[in-house]
């Protein structure tokens, strides 16, 4: 099917949009409650529980999540399936990312099929008592572990490299010192959030790695004295 440059220009916008909000948005909120599970299993389990209580939480999830990604999956397969890499001609940093962007995007249509299975659907976890226990079993097989690698790297490498296609298709980087900056902008994104999500993903073995220097010691109950005397 053609479509004119001037849809087609459209077209690339909105995707570059619905990939950075909400579907990044989502995202960041998905590693934050992900990373709850670094506190221990009674503070994921209450994070989770927090989220499933907020109103009218399937029309949330219904037209703030899966639609948006239904559209972003959609509209990337009809983008990638009219455009054309030439990274094995040329090899320039561009068209590696070019060429990760869509193959990234492919696996993140299976992987996030498999996620949202896995956490909406599967008897197993509808019947847990324990969101983190259930997910401390799963990342015990071996393949299921690698592949959540695999889809997280992609979610991550995703929205990292998306930042800066959006930057481009929406004019706040339109010179090339300025879409050099962008570039290195969405690369330390991405490996910042992988470094959160692969820890994340390790706190559910036992694994991770969370320093002390990395959280603010709580501070002991105590009375509150005021001027004149406790109260």
């Amino acid at each position: 099917m053609k479509v004119s440059d001037r849809t087609h220009f459209t077209l690339r916008r909105l995707h570059s949009l619905s990939g950075v909000f909400p579907i990044g948005v989502f995202l960041l909120e998905h590693f934050y409650t992900n990373s709850k599970a670094l506190q221990g299993g009674a503070a994921f389990d209450q994070a989770a529980a927090e989220l499933a209580r907020i109103p009218y939480v399937g029309l949330v999830e219904a037209f703030g999540i899966w639609l948006p990604i239904a559209f972003h999956m959609v509209l990337g397969i009809f983008i990638a399936a009219t455009s054309q890499a030439n990274v094995a001609r040329h090899g320039y940093a561009a068209n590696w990312q070019y060429t990760l962007q869509r193959v990234t995007g492919i696996i993140l249509i299976f992987y996030i099929v498999f996620h949202m299975w896995q956490t909406r659907f599967d008897a197993g976890y509808l019947n847990s008592p324990s969101p983190y226990q259930f997910m401390r079993e799963q990342v015990a097989a071996p393949g299921v572990f690698w592949f959540m690698v695999v889809g997280i790297l992609s979610a991550c490498w995703h929205f990292g490299n998306g930042l800066f296609g959006f930057a481009i298709h929406w004019g706040l980087a339109t010179g090339r010192e300025a879409q050099r900056n962008a570039s290195r902008l969405g690369f330390a994104v991405f490996v910042l959030l992988a470094l959160v999500g692969i820890n994340s993903l390790l706190a559910f073995s036992g694994r991770a790695l969370y320093p002390d220097w990395l959280s603010k010691p709580h501070a002991e109950e105590h009375e509150v004295v005021y001027q004149g005397g406790p109260r």
